[in-house]
């Protein structure tokens, strides 16, 4: 089922809701921000967005194994360029026991996924690309009553709750690939 007001486009699931956000309403809520004021804007389609919410469940395991991949062989490079034998040997060990986390995570991920609702901005990059940033939000617990707005602005925070319901990604439309915190 597809509503639609306000500049955004609510596609209804059994368990979780989608949320298009046209590009005149991504260009008023990012547009002056930060580096989001490089981008062009441009309304994701709906049929896109179910491809996307299908690529989230095939690859969002991959995407958070390689971002962890990525963090910690920089923490480990640090620590070998400083010469902090002890600080190497706890990041060695922490990225070992991380790796272990993730088999449990990614089964508890696939098991809760269908919850997660999802907000999406289309943007062009500067090189180009047609880029779709995702918020994930799992409402299931909500003590700030953030749902009900859910489909008319964007839900932003930090700490507490966001740390937990809240993830952020990015899907590469022409490389059909989602990545965290990469802007390949």
């Amino acid at each position: 089922m597809i509503v639609q007001g306000k500049g955004i486009v609510v596609l209804k699931f059994e368990n979780s809701q989608a949320a298009i956000f046209s590009a005149d309403c991504s260009q008023k809520l990012f547009g002056n921000e930060g580096h989001w004021k490089d981008y062009k804007f441009y309304t994701p389609d709906s049929s896109l967005v179910r491809r996307i919410d299908k690529e989230i469940l095939s690859q969002y395991c991959d995407a958070s194994k390689r971002f962890n991949e990525y963090n910690w062989s920089g923490t480990i490079a640090n620590s070998e360029t400083t010469g902090d034998k002890v600080s190497l040997k706890l990041a060695k060990k922490q990225m070992s026991e991380s790796k272990q986390r993730f088999a449990k995570y990614c089964e508890k991920w696939e098991s809760d996924s269908k919850y997660w609702s999802k907000q999406y901005v289309g943007y062009i990059t500067l090189k180009g690309e047609k880029t779709i940033y995702v918020q994930l939000l799992d409402f299931r617990k909500d003590p700030y009553h953030l749902k009900q707005s859910f489909t008319t602005t964007w839900i932003d925070g930090w700490h507490g709750w966001f740390e937990t319901n809240r993830r952020i990604l990015h899907y590469h439309v022409v490389k059909n690939l989602l990545t965290i915190n990469e802007d390949i």
